[in-house]
């Protein structure tokens, strides 16, 4: 397809608008930049819209964009898994999430990490945490990172240096305005790309008459678009791991605390499920794909864009592309900007400089956003980065699992010690990287276990190390300590 100057004009103006307003967000609500809780969370003051708009870019990202179309290309009906997953997550996040961020407030916690702190009373639980959240974070980002790289191919620009540069940029705007910049960035970039997949949604089901050709088409063909059979137990396995550690990711908890209150939080639980519709109406265009055999060389994350410069004008492909653009540097700025809070707050002020100043904690955090969007591109090197990319997310999703103990059963289950739960993380963490070894990091399913989901058996594996640990320091009567009382914990926020 050919672009003209008109079409490449629109598509840096479109880039560049969303880019200046990130910038802006530094003088949002005239916020004073060198406190640590405005730079990191937003000085908790977002309310139900913002926040709806923020977590909605943060959660679907180019992931959604490329690597759904791509993995319903490449493996069929397995890649709605995606969907089932967020079904599962939200009604786990309505119950959860507003007890972790009613104590964070209470206690002026700003990472997951400053929450094992205090819980355990242990620095080096929290250690443990943080570095998990750390090194999880980097294939997340990385997925955003491979998720342009399509994009800049198809309308032949230098790919290395595109998005070198690009995620440079994202890095120089989480620096300024910390998590106000991907907060008035994600409204652009959800405004748009809603209206966007709108569009090709109409279009390409009145062509397909409804999509009933697509499918017409592949059962002529005999491409089988059905879950295979030798994955139903990773695709359950993998639904069920990655549903229940949603919440677990540094970014989406970062989104949660700043927010203004509880009820902020139960009430996007409920309305970010209609997010959930893009997972099916993309998984569709890359059976349209498929059936159309418009994918250059089977390379199967050029689905997306194959469908958009089949079907549809220069213009709109250029806008699309845009927001392909937007849908992975703003999700980028937030999960650098998670991983640098714990850096900061979990490592350099436990460990290196306890009595910081917050000025001092801002400016080790801005320097942690450009370290760790350096580290994602060079991650981009590995195996999955060059396959289904959709496995990039699925291997964060399974090191997190791994902190499940501590995160959440520690809200509930109030005897639950450091002993039991760091090690059943040293088993898990130890698996999970083990068994994604054994793939060569280029999947996330193992298939000498019936292709069952590394990080839930990591997580079973934790569990029962967990209770074997927390059985014997009973029974030595060894003592152990919480920063918080039983009852601190509360589900809803009074003053609400």
């Amino acid at each position: 397809m050919e672009f003209s100057t008109f079409d490449i004009a629109l598509f840096f103006l479109i880039v560049a608008s969303t880019i200046i307003v990130a910038f802006l967000g530094a003088r949002w609500r005239a916020a004073d930049m060198s406190k640590i809780s405005e730079w990191s969370i937003g000085g908790r003051k977002f309310g139900t819209l913002i926040v709806w708009f923020l977590m909605g870019g943060d959660i679907y990202t180019a992931y959604a964009l490329i690597s759904v179309p791509g993995g319903a290309y490449g493996q069929g009906g397995f890649i709605l898994y995606s969907a089932v997953y967020g079904a599962m997550s939200y009604p786990f996040l309505y119950y959860v999430a507003p007890r972790l961020y009613l104590i964070a407030k209470k206690k002026g916690m700003i990472t997951g990490g400053d929450y094992v702190r205090e819980r355990f009373k242990s620095d080096t639980l929290s250690l443990l945490i943080s570095l998990t959240g750390i090194i999880a974070m980097l294939p997340y980002i990385a997925l955003q990172i491979v998720g342009i790289k399509y994009v800049l191919q198809a309308m032949n620009f230098p790919i290395v240096e595109s998005y070198i540069i690009a995620f440079l940029i994202v890095a120089a705007f989480t620096v300024v305005a910390g998590l106000r910049g991907p907060a008035l960035g994600a409204i652009i970039k959800d405004i748009l790309l809603w209206a966007v997949i709108i569009t090709i949604t109409v279009v390409l089901a009145i062509r397909f008459d409804g999509f009933s050709l697509v499918f017409k088409s592949l059962d002529a063909q005999g491409l089988n678009y059905m879950i295979p059979p030798n994955l139903m137990i990773g695709y359950m396995t993998l639904a069920f791991g990655n549903g229940i550690a949603w919440l677990l990711f540094p970014n989406l908890l970062t989104g949660i605390l700043g927010s203004k209150d509880a009820k902020t939080i139960k009430k996007n639980s409920v309305l970010l499920p209609v997010y959930q519709v893009w997972m099916l109406i993309l998984a569709i265009f890359g059976l349209v794909a498929l059936s159309e055999n418009l994918v250059p060389n089977k390379v199967s994350s050029l689905a997306f864009p194959s469908v958009l410069t089949t079907y549809f004008s220069p213009t709109f492909v250029s806008i699309a592309f845009a927001a392909i653009i937007i849908g992975a540097m703003i999700p980028a700025s937030l999960q650098a900007l998670s991983a640098a809070n714990l850096i900061t707050r979990n490592i350099y002020l436990q460990y290196i400089n306890k009595q910081a100043s917050e000025r001092k904690q801002v400016l080790v955090g801005r320097i942690s956003v450009f370290i760790m969007i350096v580290a994602s591109l060079i991650f981009v090197l590995t195996p999955a980065a060059s396959g289904l990319i959709f496995y990039l997310l699925t291997m964060s999703y399974a090191w997190l699992l791994q902190t499940l103990p501590a995160i959440i059963l520690s809200m509930y289950w109030h005897s639950l010690d450091k002993y039991s739960v760091a090690a059943g993380w040293a088993v898990g963490v130890t698996f999970t990287t083990y068994g994604l070894y054994t793939v060569k990091f280029a999947s996330s399913l193992l298939p000498w276990f019936k292709y069952a989901y590394v990080g839930l058996v990591g997580l079973a594996l934790n569990l029962v190390v967990l209770l074997a640990v927390y059985a014997i320091v009973r029974m030595a009567k060894i003592k152990y300590e919480s920063g918080i009382a039983p009852e601190e914990f509360t589900d809803y926020d009074v003053h609400a």
